[in-house]
């Protein structure tokens, strides 16, 4: 009896203590709740990296590149951006009606991605020809449980249901690696990757479903509402999601045409580097960014003045963790390649080496880059986008025209890609600069709406 009132005394602490805590630093609360679930389920993507490199070869692994290249782009635009407006949208009706409206759109944008990739793989554009013809299938697939997450995602970051996200990111990447897993250990090849990575994308929304669908249910899609909610936040479709496309297909294109000009094995070992240099961004940088969405929009509702001081210090946080792992993979690259996948990812390693800069930039940039969605920055961030964009076409074609090797491309994209997320830092340092200037009075009308609510 003395033992259980001392267990529960001490947690009983532990617990004052946590809440406490969660009290006086609520970003990092939040931060470190949000990151819980995608460390742990990122720990058996870790886990699952060295046996997958001995299950599968470079060619399949070039495969699932291609696959989750495309389906990342995909996604941002499935359901128009509307499921993004959720976090910031006036009231819970609004909120209500854009997840339903969010849902709708994915749908035909589901089926309407199927048929592009089924085309861009027939005609063999900028490598997916390399694809098997069942890709199609799962894409759609992975389409439309991509979007439902996303979806329900956002609206718990809107009510603070951080646990819950953390949850589903935790269930998510450990079912997509076991999945994998079993599926080369029986021999599928990269229809096991392609397989697992639709598997993943279909669980760990139950919870999320649960907490969402009873308050959703009250707001049926009735009246001038649910248009009134589409046109109040139009900038989303109109700027956001060309943006959101242009931005993926900055970051994704690469792969592609490292299969175009190399082959699928080129691209096996461009995607293992990704995959590993993920590590961070799903551990921390994820759920850094979804804290500092909703603690930005939380700042840009009630007190602006200290928004600018906040990105100042997610800045400083993230430098500080990113630098370390990206010097280290610098300098040890390719010896870290080499004893954790094996000697035929030496290649890997090399790669790793020489884009360390571009994922240390990207890795703090990006969640900073939620910003836009709270301040409605989508037109300096579409320009900015095109640019990138064309940075990328521009070094695949000098490439091509010269015949320049595997690692000088690499080396290329690797500079423009890093010159190009420091100056994207400097936009959005001039869209927090702007909002911190704003009163109540001058904000975006949904943001000074919700202000009052």
């Amino acid at each position: 009896m003395q033992v259980r009132f001392l267990a529960r005394r001490v947690a009983r602490r532990v617990s004052e203590r946590l809440l406490l805590a969660h009290k006086r630093f609520p970003f990092a609360a939040n931060v470190v709740l949000l990151s819980g679930g995608a460390s742990l389920g990122h720990g058996f993507t870790l886990a699952a990296a060295p046996i997958l490199t001995r299950l599968y070869v470079p060619s399949d692994v070039g495969t699932l590149g291609l696959f989750t290249a495309f389906l990342g782009v995909a996604v941002v635009v499935a359901s128009l951006q509307y499921d993004v407006a959720i976090v910031s949208a006036g009231t819970e009706r609004e909120a209500a009606y854009l997840v339903k409206l969010s849902l709708i759109c994915a749908i035909p944008m589901s089926a309407g991605c199927g048929i592009l990739i089924h085309e861009m793989s027939r005609r063999s554009l900028l490598g997916f020809g390399a694809l098997p013809w069942y890709a199609t299938w799962l894409m759609v697939a992975s389409i439309l449980f991509a979007a439902l997450f996303s979806t329900l995602r956002y609206w718990s970051l809107r009510n603070e249901e951080f646990g819950t996200v953390s949850q589903g990111l935790l269930f998510q990447n450990a079912g997509r690696s076991l999945a994998q897993v079993v599926l080369g250990a029986i021999g599928f090849h990269a229809l096991g990757l392609l397989l697992g990575e639709t598997i993943g994308r279909a669980i760990g929304m139950g919870r999320m479903v649960r907490i969402t669908w009873p308050v959703v249910r009250r707001y049926p899609l009735r009246g001038g509402g649910p248009v009134a909610a589409l046109v109040r936040h139009r900038q989303f479709p109109i700027y956001s999601a060309p943006s959101s496309l242009l931005n993926l297909l900055g970051t994704s294109l690469p792969l592609p045409l490292l299969v175009t000009l190399y082959g699928p094995e080129a691209g096996g070992y461009y995607s293992l580097v990704w995959r590993v240099l993920a590590v961070p961004v799903v551990l921390i940088g994820t759920g850094m960014a979804d804290a500092f969405h909703s603690q930005a929009a939380l700042y840009a509702r009630n007190d602006p003045k200290r928004l600018l001081r906040f990105f100042h210090n997610s800045t400083m946080g993230l430098v500080a963790i990113g630098v370390i792992p990206a010097a280290a993979i610098a300098v040890f690259g390719q010896s870290i390649f080499v004893f954790v996948f094996g000697a035929q990812w030496k290649l890997s390693g090399a790669i790793a080496a020489i884009v360390a800069p571009w994922f240390l930039t990207s890795f703090v940039v990006s969640p900073l880059s939620r910003l836009v969605y709270v301040l409605h920055g989508q037109r300096l961030k579409l320009i900015y986008d095109v640019a990138v964009l064309g940075g990328n076409l521009g070094v695949f074609a000098v490439a091509d025209r010269n015949g320049w090797a595997l690692l000088h491309m690499v080396v290329a994209m690797s500079v423009m890609n890093t010159a190009s997320r420091i100056i994207y830092y400097f936009v959005l340092l001039r869209i927090a600069t702007t909002g911190c200037r704003l009163s109540r009075e001058t904000l975006p009308p949904n943001l000074a709406e919700s202000s009052t609510t």
